[in-house]
């Protein structure tokens, strides 16, 4: 009986192994290959209009979407009750116009999908061209909220780093065109000639850097703050500097 049933073990597994199907348990030794990759296959799109330079309507299997362009960040043109910064329409114009002529637009996702505003975050392709890469080169735009490590994050700073050597586009004047952006002229501070003014100094950089780890964020809005009274906001919330930058959020330009 044990022969047989020994004969009919060994039959099945020569079965199995001839039909292609694995014992279950060597199963332990297949590579975990089948999890979903995070950058997602390219997706064909059409352009329906553009918002600014690093947005734009497109629309996926008939449905339109706003799509805002992953890493990159353009002067703003649309912000309610600001004119438009510098280079900003230029940024827009080249967006609109390199969408509108495109003959095949693709998007590609790459992390999360969809950002705090509802709106798709993706890689944009026109005619086989990454469209970041080019905004970068030309000086359209600077690389900006990378959260992650991103495919073509390297390919995009390469690109700015000539683009900025080069002082094209955003940077012949990168404070107007990113007006909100800190001021690279107040890292350095003027060394103090005594012991006590030194030590003092140290003292109010440490309580500084405590109390700046925390800012205010708005229920609607995009800007983060040092205190709670500041733009009238109605039942802020605290949260830690980094959450907030993470979330999409830049500082107030009142209080930074």
């Amino acid at each position: 009986m044990k022969k047989l049933k020994k004969t009919m073990l060994s039959f099945l597994l020569t079965l199995m192994l001839v039909s292609g199907i694995t014992p279950v348990s060597n199963l332990t030794s297949i590579p975990a290959t089948t999890v979903q990759a995070a950058v997602s296959k390219k997706q064909t799109t059409k352009f329906v209009r553009g918002v600014d330079g690093d947005t734009a309507k497109l629309s996926v299997k008939g449905k339109t979407y706003t799509f805002r362009f992953l890493a990159i960040d353009t002067p703003e043109t649309v912000k309610p009750n600001t004119p438009p910064a510098f280079m900003g329409k230029k940024a827009s114009n080249y967006t609109k116009s390199a969408l509108a002529k495109a003959e095949k637009i693709e998007v590609q996702y790459d992390g999360n999908r969809t950002d705090k505003y509802g709106r798709k975050l993706a890689w944009i392709f026109v005619d086989g061209q990454l469209l970041q890469d080019k905004l970068v080169k030309k000086g359209y735009a600077r690389v900006y909220y990378v959260y992650g490590k991103y495919k073509y994050t390297n390919k995009l700073r390469a690109s700015e780093k000539v683009a900025k050597r080069k002082k094209l586009g955003i940077w012949k004047n990168y404070k107007a065109a990113f007006p909100d952006s800190k001021s690279s002229s107040n890292k350095n501070t003027t060394k103090k000639t005594t012991t006590k003014k030194v030590s003092n100094t140290k003292k109010n950089s440490s309580k500084q850097t405590s109390s700046s780890s925390y800012v205010w964020i708005p229920r609607t809005g995009s800007k983060y703050h040092s205190r709670s009274s500041c733009s009238n906001m109605r039942s802020p919330s605290k949260v830690k500097k980094s959450e907030a930058i993470s979330r999409g959020y830049t500082p107030c330009s009142k209080c930074y």
